[in-house]
């Protein structure tokens, strides 16, 4: 498996990933064209300005099956770095999103970043799972907007510049 820049042709990608309801329904459901166009220009953006979107490949293939990256975000008038991943339904319980981590982590420390947040929804059992495996810590529960929708957070947080068992 590989990482590889989030890139324009992407787009068929974070179509696929935001209209797949076994992927977005823990952030409030699917959205139309209109969201992906928006979704596509803010991750573009946040590329141009440094952030850390990548795609996942797969071994033996050019075909990415999803997304991880790291962003900046202003949570409660505080930037933080944020971790967020999305995987096509087939590759979700797989491990994938843990060996992209390792990956990715590398690359952030590089960057500067030491601490990382992350937002999963309360209702995201996976999601949640895998961060507690990734050593992260649950620091408590907040509520975020997430495309304009309410969403109950389970916030996570992990000092990159601390020593790992």
């Amino acid at each position: 498996m590989r990482l590889r820049p989030y890139a324009e042709e992407d787009l068929r990608l974070t179509r696929r990933l935001e209209s797949d309801p076994g992927v977005v329904g823990h952030l409030g459901g699917t959205g139309d064209e209109e969201h992906v166009a928006q979704v596509h220009q803010r991750r573009m953006a946040g590329v141009a300005e440094g952030d850390l979107y990548y795609v996942i490949v797969p071994d033996g293939t050019e075909e990415p099956v999803g997304i991880i990256a790291i962003w900046r975000s202003e949570v409660a008038g505080e930037l933080v770095h944020e971790l967020g991943a999305m995987l096509i339904p087939d590759y979700q319980a797989r491990g994938v999103a843990g060996r992209a981590f390792e990956q990715l982590l590398p690359l952030a420390v590089a960057q500067g970043v030491r601490v990382l947040h992350s937002f999963p929804a309360v209702t995201n059992g996976p999601s949640n799972a895998i961060l507690r495996k990734l050593l992260f810590t649950r620091i408590d529960d907040c509520d975020l907007d997430y495309e304009g929708r309410p969403l109950r957070c389970a916030h996570w947080v992990r000092d990159l510049s601390a020593p790992q068992p």
